[in-house]
């Protein structure tokens, strides 16, 4: 019989534990509904920052903390002054509308874009005419950054693991609520933007974003203080208006009440630019920035997190393992960058690419703060949190494990997992630990 190519879990209804009873060194993969840490290990943040006796202690410095602050304030509106797009990105984006046919992958059901609509993508994206506008503007609605002007997918090989759903490549990112870009581009018909913000670029429908002015300008760039939205699903309003946020949102206060915060919040005008409304967010939903930075405050920000389905890319607003980090370090003032690989570099780092799986559980356990370090393998990011029976533990949204050198089985979702995740699977073919190279401490500048 031959094996499926991607195993996704909860196929048969078997609990872990029943099979590790029966003295089973390695399980089926159609048979467990879940990997065995899932079932070991308390999937709660807060579970272990309560056994760290310096859960409280404040982990940056005051100038420290300043250092991180200024750097984010500094992200946070610095593509304004942008004046032409990023070196790279043009040629970067044609690509996916040049290639010849046999490359060109997979859209829906399984079918390869035809020349008919590789055409009329490309046709809509204008390149030729790129740049054709350099404007200011705000996010006002959670928007996908794709690579192309559609909302059509582009599946490398649908019968490869990382190449099939969800690996939709052209899905880049996602910006948030009140994120500042430059516009750069329209598609000819006038539906699609392209767009370049701090971290990340792509296409954005025109209905996630307006135009600014100066006045708005100046309010985002020189506000006294930044409000950071804590929890998903939030709800800011007024008489007029709501909009509902996620965490990593920030926008400028207003005003600070009681119960709550008065912010500014972005709209969009039937003319596409934008205006302005002063909205109600609850203090239980958002802090003003920075937060202090503890190993219990990261963990109260992280527990809602826990089981969140994996999104590549930002894909259906969900997040992936960088962006989850990215938002969850955004109410303390810092300032992540989008992928894994520049996460890693983005504070003191310690090497640990040559050593042996020993060497390196033994260094982590001894150089990790918990809720503080980074643990880096190639494509892959999650946050140490502690032990477990002695073991490094780290919180991460993982989508698989490898299986058979090629396959995976599908987690999908935020876990707290060893650096062995999966080992009792049958052709469990590498584990995290081997693959991991540094660590990085959030918040120190200095490399090792």
């Amino acid at each position: 019989m031959k094996r499926l190519k991607i195993l996704h879990c909860g196929a048969v209804l078997l609990c872990i534990a029943m099979l590790n009873a029966c003295g089973q060194k390695t399980v089926p993969v159609e048979s467990v509904p879940r990997i065995a840490d899932e079932a070991n290990i308390q999937q709660s943040p807060m579970f272990f920052a309560e056994k760290q006796l310096s859960k409280n202690t404040v982990l940056l410095t005051q100038e420290e903390q300043e250092v991180q602050y200024a750097k984010f304030k500094k992200n946070f509106v610095g593509i304004w002054k942008q004046t032409k797009p990023f070196k790279g990105n043009l040629s970067f984006f044609r690509s996916y509308v040049q290639v010849e046919y046999k490359k060109r992958g997979y859209a829906e059901n399984l079918q390869r874009w035809s020349e008919k609509n590789y055409q009329a993508l490309a046709h809509n994206a204008r390149y030729a005419a790129f740049p054709s506008m350099t404007k200011n503007g705000l996010i006002v609605s959670d928007a996908s950054l794709r690579l192309a002007p559609t909302d059509k997918p582009y599946f490398i090989n649908p019968k490869r693991p990382g190449q099939a759903y969800p690996f939709d490549m052209f899905q880049n990112s996602t910006l948030r609520v009140g994120a500042a870009v430059k516009v750069f581009h329209v598609s000819s018909d006038n539906a699609w933007y392209y767009v370049e913000a701090t971290n990340a670029s792509g296409w954005v429908h025109r209905e996630h974003l307006a135009f600014t002015s100066p006045e708005i300008e100046d309010l985002w760039t020189n506000t006294n203080d930044y409000v950071a939205v804590v929890h998903d699903n939030v709800l800011i309003e007024n008489v007029n208006f709501c909009e509902t946020v996620n965490l990593g949102t920030v926008l400028p206060l207003i005003a600070e009440q009681e119960q709550g915060y008065i912010v500014a919040v972005p709209f969009q005008d039937i003319h596409g630019e934008a205006f302005i409304e002063h909205c109600f967010v609850a203090k239980k939903n958002a802090v003003k920035m920075p937060l202090a930075l503890t190993m219990d405050t990261v963990a109260q920000l992280a527990e809602p997190l826990m089981g969140n389905l994996y999104g590549w890319g930002g894909m259906y607003n969900n997040r992936d393992c960088s962006s989850t980090m990215q938002d969850l370090f955004t109410p303390f003032g810092i300032w992540l960058p989008r992928n894994s690989a520049q996460q890693a570099k983005a504070g003191q780092r310690i090497m640990l690419a040559n050593l042996s799986d020993n060497e390196k559980e033994n260094r982590i356990r001894k150089e990790a703060i918990p809720f503080q370090t980074l643990i880096y393998l190639p494509g892959h990011i999650g946050l140490y949190v502690g032990q477990n029976d002695g073991k490094a533990v780290m919180l991460h949204n993982l989508w698989g494990i490898r299986i058979y050198e090629t396959e995976r089985f599908v987690v999908g979702k935020t876990v707290i997992t060893t650096l062995y995740a999966g080992k009792e699977l049958q052709g469990f073919s590498k584990s995290l630990m081997s693959r991991i190279q540094s660590l990085t401490i959030i918040g120190k500048e200095n490399e090792l």
